[in-house]
């Protein structure tokens, strides 16, 4: 009898996976050796601006990453499809419908729906991009690094956020494949080099249009307890909770 064919080897990315462990609200943090990686690269970068601290545009949310930690995820993928399923959940059945919570955007139902909107997650990019190799030699030579330089910086959940809302031009967490895709190459020079001004119009909009929206549906007022609480923390964090620990964006969703 003929032998069968040989199996087919996996594809490159597939290849190339980095196996790190990702939970289903991603890597939250660097760790003491991913700090250490990011302050060696951007010792070693030529372009000083990677240094530069960037949050998310809904301000007050507690997520910061320096400009090459998101070029690190820039730079990890072409195309939405490489990252866009996802085989990480949790469990709805302490979650109710209309509870405004992060984790509503974890569960099954939402990734089945932007699939059949034809939809790139915010969670899937945080979950995914993690254990995708660093790829583009042009990105990362337009910074004075290289791919290996990058491939052993962490990716982290705060990181592609702030991508996230400079590609979703708002706090969306669902867009259309195409229209990722798209800006995603505004994000990247003809010659194959990171377009920092690319990325901060997208960020721009995004903001822009997220403080227009509070004020168009009347949540402008809340906005000051909300900022009041929250340097309030920052100043005595050890004495003064958050605006999460107090509840406070529960009340913000039925103001």
């Amino acid at each position: 009898a003929k032998a069968p064919p040989p199996p087919r080897p996996p594809p490159a990315a597939a290849a190339a996976a980095l196996n790190v462990v990702v939970e289903a609200d991603g890597v939250r943090s660097l760790g003491e050796e991913g700090e250490a990686v990011l302050r060696t690269l951007l010792e070693k970068c030529s372009d000083k601006s990677m240094g530069d601290v960037w949050r998310r545009s809904a301000f007050w949310e507690n997520e910061t990453a320096s400009l090459l930690e998101i070029v690190n995820v820039l730079g990890r993928w072409e195309r939405c499809s490489e990252w866009k399923d996802r085989t990480i959940f949790i469990d709805e059945t302490d979650l109710r419908a209309k509870d405004e919570d992060e984790r509503q955007a974890l569960t099954t139902g939402r990734h089945q729906m932007a699939l059949r909107l034809g939809c790139g997650e915010r969670s899937a990019m945080f979950q995914n991009v993690p254990n995708l190799p660093f790829t583009n030699a042009k990105i990362a030579a337009s910074v004075g690094l290289t791919v290996d330089d990058f491939q052993a910086l962490p990716v982290t959940r705060a990181a592609c956020n702030v991508l996230f809302d400079g590609l979703a031009e708002s706090r969306s967490g669902l867009i259309p494949y195409k229209v990722l895709d798209e800006r995603r190459a505004r994000m990247v020079g003809e010659g194959g080099a990171f377009d920092q001004a690319g990325f901060r119009v997208g960020w721009a909009k995004s903001c822009i249009l997220f403080i227009f929206g509070l004020f168009f549906f009347g949540k402008a007022n809340f906005i000051w307890v909300l900022l009041a609480v929250k340097f309030a923390h920052d100043w005595q964090p050890d004495l003064i909770p958050g605006p999460k620990e107090m509840g406070l964006f529960k009340v913000w969703g039925i103001v």
